[in-house]
């Protein structure tokens, strides 16, 4: 599915803490360096905003996308200790689309 722009994939079950402000922070990464979805290396950094993807489907089975902006942010959670990045979720000017405050999507119907 076409995105909106370029975006890195973020697997939206990885959810593992909520920050101080109410802001969801997921899992991100193992590695310093990521593809993002034009297929080119990205090297992550403390404080690095990113637009971030992760296919979904309707009920349908169509294609969806789910899209999010957010900032890396070094791995504090003792508990993955093989994570490096973690992603604090921002709040989105798309909740228009999907009603939610941090996750908007885009879909195959538009």
């Amino acid at each position: 599915m076409p995105l909106d722009r370029t975006r890195i994939w973020l697997d939206f079950n990885e959810f593992c803490a909520v920050d101080q402000d109410g802001a969801p922070i997921y899992l991100f990464s193992q590695a310093d360096i990521v593809n993002d979805s034009d297929g080119k290396d990205v090297e992550l950094w403390n404080g690095m905003k990113v637009n971030v993807f992760d296919d979904d489907f309707d009920s349908s089975d169509r294609p969806n996308a789910l899209l999010a902006d957010g900032v890396i942010i070094q791995n504090f959670l003792r508990q993955y200790p093989k994570v490096q990045w973690l992603i604090k979720l921002v709040r989105s000017k798309e909740t228009y689309k999907s009603g939610a405050e941090y996750v908007y999507w885009i879909s195959d119907l538009q």
